[in-house]
């Protein structure tokens, strides 16, 4: 400080002295606090980058969970379809032999 504010601080006594004291102290608090806040908003950009990396994961995960039970349902509906013209085509069989032997017994 200039010996002029010093000077004006004594002259005006305790006063001066405490309201030296205050505004010292105003100006330190909000230098930890500036401090604080920049540290917390580092934080809060760590703990998101964190959630967005977790959730991109999860959605991985069950992308392929998903893409799996796709896949699994496709290869069943494939077996069933298989089956279901392997039996249709026994049924015809059956149904053209049917037909034959009505019409051997017929002759």
């Amino acid at each position: 400080m200039t010996d002029a504010i010093i000077s004006q601080i004594l002259d005006f006594g305790a006063l001066g002295s405490f309201a030296a004291f205050l505004v010292w102290q105003h100006v330190s608090m909000q230098k930890k606090f500036d401090t604080l806040v920049v540290s917390f908003q580092t934080q809060l950009k760590e703990i998101d980058a964190g959630y967005d990396r977790r959730i991109e994961l999860t959605r991985e995960k069950y992308d392929k969970i998903i893409s799996e039970i796709r896949r699994e349902n496709r290869d069943k509906e494939d077996k069933l379809l298989t089956q279901a013209q392997s039996l249709q085509g026994q049924l015809l069989a059956r149904e053209r032999e049917s037909l034959y032997r009505v019409r051997e017994k017929e002759r």
